[in-house]
């Protein structure tokens, strides 16, 4: 008998992760058989004006990972000030130094607040 191939998405639903503590506010966690975004296949998105992570379940269990921790960034860049589409320099510069830790700050919040959430991201498939 085949063993079951470890994927993310099978993961966060079997431990009822349904929702990402981000401090200022939760985001949902949805997931969808196909994601467009703007008409075009995508594998995740942030809302940030609906607090949801949308999450595309036909994505391979290696790019479902990577896509989590992408749109977790996306979270992350938002709560330390470097969140945001457009050029408009609202961000004042900064250096590598002062960016970097920001950013780990605030992955150091996201797992502190999702500790089981972070847990499963670290999981190994048994291969």
């Amino acid at each position: 008998m085949a063993e079951k191939i470890y994927h993310i998405i099978d993961r966060l639903q079997e431990e009822k992760i349904t929702k990402v503590n981000a401090g200022y506010r939760s985001f949902d966690i949805h997931t969808k058989r196909v994601l467009k975004d703007d008409g075009e296949k995508c594998y995740g998105l942030t809302d940030f004006d609906k607090s949801i992570i949308s999450l595309d379940t036909s994505m391979s269990p290696d790019l479902a990972k990577e896509t989590l921790l992408h749109e977790l960034t996306h979270i992350v860049l938002e709560i330390c000030g470097l969140g945001g589409e457009g050029e408009g320099g609202i961000v004042r510069e900064r250096n590598n130094e002062e960016i970097t830790t920001l950013i780990s700050r605030s992955f150091l919040l996201l797992m502190n607040l999702n500790p089981r959430l972070f847990e499963i991201l670290n999981e190994r498939p048994n291969i």
